[in-house]
């Protein structure tokens, strides 16, 4: 064969597999559309016409003889695939992070077994004889004291309640106990006593079995609320811990409003399930899980929550970071400690502030240093979101998505199912709706009071503002009825 033919068979194949391999990527995108299962099909089918009509016109261009179509069609071909690319990397990152939206039936607790300081016990081995005591009725306690027994500590019995165990303790009258880790650092932050003359052990790992939920709400049709809760602690996500943040998101999807409800985390209330006389700290209330907090809100409010978002303080710093920083709007100047421990200070000043990730969390945690204290620090909660929405909303979002997904991937835990979120985007691609959006703060008055969590001993709480709390049950009552 000559070589001028054998060059132009040469050509028309690599030309023919180049627009073979525009068919083959637009093909991979449109099945990753229909993997998303996001997009209502009147959009599925505007692209499967779009992609279709890229195929063949690229096709039939490069299968042209004529050398400048063949040009042409090459350089809109590597463009395409460049776009294909880039779209593909999207949806790869979009369906990595749906599939994050499954219900984690775990939660983890940390329980310590703690003796007193300078005692004679250095090690498990060491307790081999003696008793260790635990608060009756806990789940985790339970199972932490067969995993000692595993390990040759046989002597376990229960009492009523931590603050008693306390006292004995320190009164030197039961040697070991075995307290949840949330309630070490409780102790450790409020009695100088326990501070100075305790000493942990050994810390012990307790994963606690949950119930998967059960809604049968239609996000699309009927109202909701969300539950979002900010653990204050870095561990893996489903750790229990305190909740610093405490907000209610309740959405009616026929009227497209938004209503934010945030509830200070020092609200003196009753802790649902406690049989203890005493209220307690909203915050206390993520000791015991997640359901607790939901349940305590739930009897506070007269409102029925259906879903939940955790996150923690990783999370955060690593969404904002992954958007470049957000800008909040401060009333005044302020100073925060970031670091408690090594005490690293961010100032704010009055007006606009562009925060990083660890300023963003600085900002929603200092209380100390506003005049409004923990009302004050609940409405920063709020500015954040805003500020984070706000960020999502811009056209900047395009260059960060995939490492704003990247971000998130661990970094939070919820219940809402993949088809309602599935469902609400094809809801918002269909009717493009205009959002309203409210916030409100419950208020209240400071005092010293003795709690639950901690009973011998007086601590900072927010007394309930009645009038705030019932003036709050009837924006959430309006806007789901």
């Amino acid at each position: 064969m000559p070589k001028k033919k054998k060059l132009k068979l040469k050509k028309k194949i690599i030309f023919k597999a180049i627009a073979l391999l525009v068919i083959f990527m637009s093909l991979w995108v449109f099945v990753l559309f229909l993997r998303l299962q996001l997009l209502p099909w009147l959009y599925l089918i505007l692209i499967f016409c779009v992609l279709g009509a890229i195929d063949v016109g690229l096709y039939l261009l490069l299968s042209k003889k004529s050398s400048n179509c063949r040009m042409v069609g090459s350089a809109l071909a590597l463009i395409i695939l460049a776009i294909f690319s880039i779209g593909i990397t999207y949806q790869n990152a979009t369906l990595s992070f749906l599939q994050q939206f499954s219900f984690l039936n775990i939660e983890t607790e940390y329980y310590q077994v703690v003796v007193h300081k300078n005692s004679a016990f250095h090690s498990l081995n060491d307790l081999a004889n003696e008793t260790i005591y635990y608060v009756t009725n806990r789940e985790g306690a339970q199972k932490a004291s067969q995993d000692l027994a595993k390990k040759g500590i046989q002597k376990a019995l229960s009492k009523e309640g931590v603050g008693n165990l306390i006292t004995e303790f320190l009164a030197d009258e039961v040697s070991v106990i075995l307290l949840e880790q949330g309630e070490v650092e409780l102790y450790n932050e409020m009695s100088r006593e326990f501070r100075e003359n305790h000493e942990v052990l050994e810390t012990i790992r307790i994963e606690i079995q949950k119930e998967a939920p059960k809604n049968d709400v239609k996000i699309t049709q009927e109202p909701f609320s969300v539950y979002i809760t900010g653990s204050d602690t870095y561990k893996e996500i489903n750790t229990v811990a305190r909740s610093d943040v405490n907000m209610i998101i309740t959405v009616n999807p026929i009227t497209h409003q938004i209503l934010l409800t945030s509830i200070p985390r020092d609200y003196y209330v009753k802790i649902a399930g406690d049989t203890s006389e005493l209220n307690d700290k909203l915050t206390h209330a993520g000791l015991k899980g997640v359901n607790t907090s939901i349940e305590t809100i739930e009897n506070l409010l007269e409102v029925d929550i259906q879903y939940y978002i955790k996150f923690n303080f990783t999370s955060l710093i690593q969404i904002v970071d992954a958007l470049g920083g957000i800008d909040v709007d401060s009333p005044f100047a302020f100073t925060a400690d970031y670091e408690e421990d090594e005490h690293i200070y961010y100032e704010f000043q009055k007006g606009i502030n562009h925060l990083d990730g660890k300023q963003a969390l600085a900002y929603v945690r200092e209380r100390y240093g506003l005049r409004e204290g923990d009302v004050a620090r609940a409405r920063h909660q709020q500015q954040v979101v805003k500020a984070v929405v706000d960020k999502l909303t811009t056209t900047t979002i395009l260059t960060k998505y995939a490492s704003l997904l990247g971000s998130m991937e661990g970094n939070f835990t919820t219940n809402i199912d993949i088809d309602s979120i599935t469902a609400f985007a094809k809801m918002q691609l269909e009717q493009m709706p205009s959002w309203t959006i409210e916030m409100q703060v419950l208020e209240g008055s400071d005092a010293q009071r003795k709690t639950a969590s901690i009973p011998n001993l007086y601590s900072a709480v927010m007394i309930p503002d009645e009038e705030s709390v019932l003036t709050s049950v009837q924006k959430i009552n309006e806007l789901t009825e």
